[in-house]
């Protein structure tokens, strides 16, 4: 697919969960890692709070880029972890997941239940993603995304 058709594919289930379609992608796959910053997926927080970031995930690339439903992702056998793999951890205020070897690709980042949470990929507009009064969902990166993470309210 071309990257364009990819970026409005992308856009196109963005604006349908953000307006409260639910996606359960329950099957497992494999995340790779590197050993550079920049290498693989990655996320900025300049919200006020703490965000969930993983270096695993756990659904088929072929059934999307979100899982809902869980506020953790099944195939994390070492919560809260820095320097283990597979692994989440809660990526404070001003950070970035490049700053952490084992986060230099990361897999997925966690919008909260509950919450508001308006972020977008590098170079593109800001996306509100509304989990209130709704589960847990958790966002694909994929190798060359660069998510940003601009504000979250609870």
């Amino acid at each position: 697919m071309k990257p364009t058709a990819t970026l409005f594919a992308r856009l196109a289930l963005v604006a349908a969960l953000s307006a409260g379609a639910s996606l359960v992608l329950p099957e497992s796959a494999q995340a790779g890692t590197c050993s550079t910053q920049g290498c693989g997926g990655e996320v900025s927080n300049n919200a006020r709070m703490n965000i969930r970031i993983a270096n695993n995930w756990c659904w088929p690339v072929s059934d999307g880029w979100w899982y809902s439903g869980k506020d953790t992702l099944p195939c994390v056998s070492k919560p809260g972890t820095w320097s283990g793999w597979p692994a989440d951890v809660e990526l404070p205020p001003g950070d970035w997941s490049g700053n952490h070897s084992r986060y230099y690709d990361t897999d997925a980042v966690r919008f909260y239940r509950g919450c508001v949470t308006k972020w977008h990929y590098w170079g593109l507009s800001v996306q509100t993603t509304d989990r209130r009064g709704k589960s847990s969902l958790w966002l694909k990166l994929f190798d060359t995304d660069h998510v940003y993470i601009d504000s979250i309210s609870c």
